[in-house]
């Protein structure tokens, strides 16, 4: 949700939930400017929010539950309500820069027209935990990081790198130029992903929930591949496709770097 300064030219986004908060505090990324509480919310994570919150000198003000209502237009928002200036997404050379430590290869995700904000910020959030550099959304027809994408990526979408194109086409020509294979997940793709090797610079492309990867992106793949599957469903939720390929890519690798310290 956005709310107006008063001079009405500038923007607060109005983010919430206790994991997202916590994560901003720490992290201050986009800097909170402001924190309400909901009177009579208590609990230990409450109490370190305050804590850092004061040692960080962002305000801290209390109102009825009903105004956190009606602030965020929902009810899940945990009894907490932090102010921060419009999220700030990363330019396309900050995801290629950011690496995880913890594997040879980048991890690059693009999410061609997800729609769902509680899809994307699983998919941010399965990302952030399984080592990827970042992911990459287009600009139109397409979900962008709102509050409600925060939350369901439990803060991990201001840990992670998340840039927006607006030529998902021409942004995989330029990865490719920088030595990326391309992987697009698709139900009736040619390569298991359990027998596929992705012992290299990856790009994991993922398609809309009813559609998948428009026809474009996916002659630009380089391989098509799937889930193995016993139930009679041809496919999986998105995210949760997202998350299991990602998982082969993780455990791959890690088993690599560890046959390599061997």
């Amino acid at each position: 949700m956005t709310i107006p300064f008063a001079n009405g030219r500038q923007s607060m986004e109005a983010v919430y939930g206790i994991n997202p908060i916590k994560v901003l505090i720490a992290k201050q990324k986009t800097p909170l400017r402001k924190i309400i509480i909901a009177g009579g919310r208590g609990g230990l994570s409450v109490k370190e929010i305050i804590d850092s919150a004061r040692q960080k000198k962002i305000p801290v003000e209390w109102k009825e539950r009903q105004y956190l209502d009606e602030l965020t237009g929902r009810s899940d928002h945990q009894g907490i309500v932090g102010f921060r200036d419009s999220f700030a997404y990363a330019d396309l050379d900050d995801l290629l820069k950011n690496r995880s430590p913890h594997f040879l290869q980048d991890l690059i995700l693009i999410l061609d027209s997800i729609l769902d904000p509680q899809n994307l910020g699983s998919i941010i959030r399965s990302a952030h935990c399984l080592g990827a550099n970042g992911v990459i959304i287009p600009t139109d027809r397409a979900a962008s990081v709102t509050p409600a994408v925060i939350k369901a990526s439990a803060g991990s979408a201001e840990q992670l790198p998340v840039a927006r194109v607006t030529n998902l086409s021409q942004t995989i020509d330029y990865l490719k130029e920088k030595g990326f294979w391309v992987f697009g997940a698709d139900a009736h793709g040619e390569k298991n992903i359990r027998v596929q090797n992705f012992h290299s610079p990856v790009v994991l492309v993922l398609g809309s929930e009813s559609k998948g990867i428009r026809p474009l992106l996916k002659k630009k793949c380089d391989f098509l591949v799937t889930i193995p599957m016993a139930g009679n469903f041809d496919s999986l939720n998105v995210a949760v496709a997202a998350g299991i390929i990602q998982y082969e890519i993780f455990l791959q690798r890690k088993e690599k770097k560890t046959d390599k310290r061997e």
